[in-house]
């Protein structure tokens, strides 16, 4: 899998670019070997429209209150997916199915059962214990996140050089693929208010108010979730 800061990389490159103005699509052959991510194009290439602040703000300072403000979403509670891909439109169909939903409830239940996890540390091994921990964590991410909806997206096609290359002679010594990011959002007070209600709803584990607002204070300023690339 490859990893966010390639992202990172490529993204700096297209602010570098896209910050002396709208320039044309660049050729392969032009771009010099000599960095280690180059950005071929972008969303906006096609019509010279500049990359939109918010990207660099997720790449820079990704925390919640200061993407709220680049985004103009002050009342929302967000998520930002990244993938990396050779076909743009299977990065797009992961986007508008439900796959990408399914990662932020899995990034969700994950927090929830180390945070449950961490309180317990110290007490013996229980394989029953685990599975409601499992159970529960997942039930939680599930309804917590109802209302969940799209609220933007940025794809950039990028290269790098194959390992052990220092400068590429032909498009055969590079690595092509794109970058897609994803914005997604909710209303914070709804967000909070279904965990609230689903903590209401845990009989089997005792989860003391204590941790319950550590996990909601964890949750609530979650941001990146991790998305495994496709081919």
């Amino acid at each position: 899998m490859k990893k966010f800061s390639t992202l990172i990389l490529g993204a700096a490159a297209a602010a570098l670019l896209v910050s002396c103005g709208s320039t044309p699509k660049p050729k392969v052959e032009d771009i010099s070997a000599s960095i280690p991510t180059q950005i071929l194009e972008h969303k906006g290439t096609a019509w010279g429209v500049a990359q939109p602040d918010w990207v660099g703000t997720v790449l820079t300072t990704p925390n919640q209150k200061t993407l709220k403000k680049a985004l103009g979403l002050s009342d929302k509670k967000i998520w930002v997916l990244t993938k990396n891909g050779s076909n743009l439109d299977f990065l797009q169909t992961w986007v508008d199915q439900v796959d990408a939903r399914a990662e932020i409830a899995a990034s969700i239940k994950q927090t929830i059962g180390d945070k449950i996890r961490a309180s317990m540390a110290g007490t013996s091994a229980d394989t029953d214990l685990e599975k409601t921990i499992e159970r529960e964590s997942e039930r939680l991410a599930v309804t917590s996140v109802a209302g969940l909806e799209k609220e933007t997206d940025w794809w950039t096609r990028n290269r790098r050089l194959k390992d052990g290359l220092e400068k590429g002679e032909d498009s055969g010594d590079y690595i092509t693929q794109y970058s897609y990011m994803v914005v997604y959002a909710m209303d914070e007070a709804l967000f909070t208010k279904q965990l609230e209600n689903g903590f209401k709803n845990i009989k089997d584990i005792d989860v003391s108010g204590e941790i319950q607002e550590s996990i909601k204070n964890s949750l609530v300023e979650q941001t990146k979730v991790a998305t495994p690339d496709m081919e």
